[in-house]
């Protein structure tokens, strides 16, 4: 079977997101047994936040057995999520190791940013995530994300000279993607619109000093809400018919009664 282009810069990106890690692992305060913990640590936990918000959200159609969990598992994730349990990972892996989150956290800030737009390249190839009126959002994002990443580096060689507090590229990175989506989100195909309320929490996240880390926590999480819980928000009967399209010939298990047409490629990430 032959890799598909999503597949390959989905891996490409993974895996310059770790090395990138594995060269500064002197820099985050880690082992080399404690550094592959924490990916691993990282990994579980991004899956298991990705595909348990998407779950949270799309329950009707796992009660309609539209959707399998188990057969249907490659499918269907939510970037927020992912985000949120990679943090709270690594959060729990630092307290338990008796590490500095912090430390460890700026670093992160850097990889994430700079495997991510990896990977929305390898969306735009297999032609998921696409924008309205030919707008490549994936290519979009995957630039604004190569910019985010170069701003927390920024940040991070502050850090590293001890100009800046650690956390401060974490931060930046929560403030800045949270307004990346903003700006992208109401041309996304999937995405139909954006409450005022995630709005208005990103722009004070930029404005409020002392209680930036916890606003920008909640900025991500209403975009989280917003961009996928609402009615109308996520187009989740296109990854109902998506995990159709990928199941071969296993039968639908109950027919929709709407008509709808969805594209045949990608994972259902937002």
């Amino acid at each position: 079977m032959m890799p598909t282009a999503y597949g390959v810069f989905a891996a490409a990106g993974c895996v310059t997101a770790v090395l990138w890690l594995k060269r500064h692992r002197e820099g985050i305060g880690v082992s080399e047994n404690e550094f592959w913990a924490a990916m691993w640590a990282l990994l579980i936990g991004g899956l298991i936040g990705a595909k348990a918000l998407f779950v949270a959200l799309g329950w009707q159609h796992f009660a309609r057995g539209e959707l399998d969990f188990w057969a249907d598992f490659r499918v269907g994730f939510v970037f927020f999520g992912g985000l949120a349990g990679a943090l709270i990972a690594g959060g729990a892996f630092a307290a338990v190791r008796r590490l500095d989150f912090g430390r460890g956290a700026d670093y992160f800030a850097v990889a994430l940013p700079l495997g991510h737009a990896l990977g929305r390249v390898g969306c735009f190839f297999a032609g998921c995530c696409h924008g309205r009126d030919g707008h490549p959002v994936q290519l979009y994002e995957a630039f604004g994300l190569g910019l985010i990443a170069l701003a927390c580096r920024w940040i991070l060689a502050r850090v590293e000279r001890g100009t800046s507090q650690r956390g401060d590229a974490l931060r930046l990175y929560l403030m800045l993607y949270g307004g990346l989506r903003i700006l992208l989100d109401p041309l996304a195909a999937v995405i139909l619109f954006l409450s005022l309320a995630g709005m208005l929490v990103s722009a004070r996240s930029l404005q409020i000093g002392p209680a930036v880390p916890v606003i920008a926590v909640t900025s991500v999480a209403a975009n989280a809400t917003t961009i996928v819980a609402g009615p109308l928000v996520l187009d989740q009967e296109a990854i109902v018919h998506l995990a159709r399209a990928t199941a071969g010939t296993r039968p639908a298990r109950t027919p929709s009664a709407r008509s709808w047409t969805a594209p045949e490629t990608g994972i259902g990430e937002v």
